[in-house]
């Protein structure tokens, strides 16, 4: 998904298990005044007339073929994968862009050039690309590095590349994660080959598990808002509001027991929240993140969650609460589908015109906070490979982050395999949901992503699902950070131009002054080639 998507990644970042509250408020990185600039849609053509063929399905023949929004010129409005099945509307004489071949005006949008296809008589795609292994919560298996802080780990293109002895395409660093295919072995040592043909050996890396079993919660009439789950491991409960330093608790309610919020009440300095327990603490594999024998923490041995529906009384910091919102001016009344994300209490509710449909725990940036706005959904891609930007100075590397749906440049929601801790800020700038909600709201999110499409963007942005991100906690609860839309090419470009202006100032001050001397120095240890 190169060709489409270059995308930023959300870092390993521990959590403090001893922190008290779930919040992390952190100051949001407003761009320059002058770069929220309004969004201008692409001047398109008008639908050309479509020619009848008696071709009714195309088989893509190249790994990733480029679908676009008209024959030529035309920003492109997906990606199909190479042996999909596409069903054919017609076909558009090809001017330029397509080298002589034709346009098939393909189902249920787009053109793809002859040069990617080729008819075919068996049937369209009918599966999507990825879909969740057997067992699992996660389309592929995953293995992460766990070499020390300053060693690398090699991966190379392909097996031929590590046989021919060629440089590394790349050093994974700890942390990093790879998708797997299978394991092999090479002169007495095993090696992973990677889904996407990449090799690495398998030595310090360690078997990822099947995913964060969390999962949100539909909203209809037997579960509404407000809610809320308790977000530390543990959290006391009282049977009334103490009036000043808590006595022993009524009951202990354990880590993301979901609640019902009846009530609220300030005493002192602390806001309590009456409550009534409506689902109790969800049982947690301990596999789910890491498989045994790999580096893992084992979560605590739960105590009994009250079952009877008694009225109780919990700190408010101890709690993620969801709860209605009122359409923000900012979301067109034409939009039916919308998204609030509050990064005050780690929550997200969507929304079908002006009614919560689904709530869930999320994880939104702590090193790089989450952009505040309202942006709409510009893009879906089944699975991406998320590493660092050009002008970031630390490289990280996240294989086939699975089911992303982007709303700001580089910013998506999308399932984090590697983590189960939402409800708390841990990502590198985006919103980390579990696998099982990132599925969720990319199958929910319109319009589909059709069978054999990899990654599909909006024909019109503006009327696009649309995502909230606002901070309840804020005096400012909404604030407009950055641009809406994909990546802006020119002040991506400023960007990497600041960044080597900045890193040349850095090496020369690095480099010591040239010393004049009557003789040549005597030669030092041969250096290493750098990666």
């Amino acid at each position: 998904m190169h060709r489409l998507f270059a995308i930023l990644l959300f870092t390993l970042i521990t959590v403090d298990a001893q922190a008290k509250r779930h919040l992390v408020v952190l100051p949001g990185v407003p761009m320059r005044p002058g770069d929220i600039k309004p969004y201008l849609p692409p001047k398109l053509d008008p639908e050309p007339p479509l020619e009848p063929t008696e071709v009714k399905t195309v088989e893509v023949t190249s790994a990733e073929a480029v679908i676009e929004m008209r024959p030529w010129p035309s920003p492109m409005v997906g990606n199909a994968i190479g042996g999909a099945r596409l069903p054919v509307r017609g076909v558009v004489k090809a001017t330029r862009g397509c080298s002589g071949k034709v346009w098939y005006a393909v189902e249920p949008f787009g053109y793809l050039c002859s040069r990617e296809a080729k008819p075919t008589t068996e049937a369209p795609t009918t599966t999507p690309v990825i879909e969740a292994l057997p067992h699992s919560r996660l389309p592929f298996r995953y293995v992460m590095v766990f070499v020390k802080d300053e060693e690398k780990l090699p991966m190379w293109t392909t097996v031929a590349a590590l046989g021919n002895g060629d440089e590394p395409e790349r050093q994974l660093k700890k942390g990093d994660t790879v998708a797997i295919q299978k394991s092999f072995e090479y002169e007495g040592e095993r090696y992973w080959i990677s889904v996407e043909g990449k090799v690495l050996p398998a030595k310090h890396t360690g078997m990822m598990g099947t995913g964060s079993e969390w999962h949100g919660v539909d909203l209809d009439d037997k579960v509404a808002l407000p809610l809320g789950w308790v977000t530390p491991e543990s959290t006391k409960a009282y049977a009334t509001p103490p009036a000043g330093k808590p006595g022993p608790a009524t009951e202990h309610l354990e880590r993301r027991t979901r609640l019902s919020i009846l009530d609220e009440k300030i005493v002192g300095k602390t806001r309590w929240l009456k409550v009534v327990v409506i689902a109790p603490a969800p049982p947690r594999s301990v596999g789910a993140i890491m498989e045994e024998g790999a580096k893992k923490k084992e979560p605590p041995t739960p105590t009994p969650t009250p079952t009877a529906a008694s009225e109780l009384w919990v700190d408010a910091a101890q709690i993620n609460e969801a709860r209605k919102l009122d359409r923000p001016a900012t979301v067109p009344a034409e939009v039916e589908q919308w998204i609030d994300v509050d990064l005050g209490e780690q929550v997200l509710v969507a929304y079908e015109k002006d009614t919560p449909v689904f709530a869930t725990l999320v994880s939104s940036g702590r090193a790089i906070p989450t952009p505040m706005g309202t942006y709409p959904v510009w893009a879906k891609v089944s699975a991406i490979t998320m590493k660092n930007q050009p002008y970031e100075d630390k490289p990280y590397f996240v294989n086939k982050v699975p089911w992303s749906t982007f709303f700001q440049w580089h910013n998506a929601i999308h399932g984090a395999y590697w983590h189960d801790r939402f409800g708390i800020s841990k990502s590198h700038g985006c919103v980390n949901v579990a696998p099982l909600d990132a599925r969720h709201i990319f199958e929910w999110v319109k319009p589909p992503l059709p069978p054999g499409w990899t990654g599909l963007r909006p024909l019109e942005l503006m009327k696009s699902p649309t995502v909230v991100v606002r901070n309840s906690h804020a005096k400012k609860m909404f604030r407009q950070d950055r641009p809406v839309g994909p990546p802006d090419r020119t002040l991506e470009a400023d960007r990497l131009e600041e960044a080597e202006k900045r890193r040349a100032e850095e090496a020369a001050k690095a480099t010591p002054a040239t010393q004049t001397t009557s003789a040549p120095a005597p030669p030092g240890p041969a250096s290493p080639t750098p990666h």
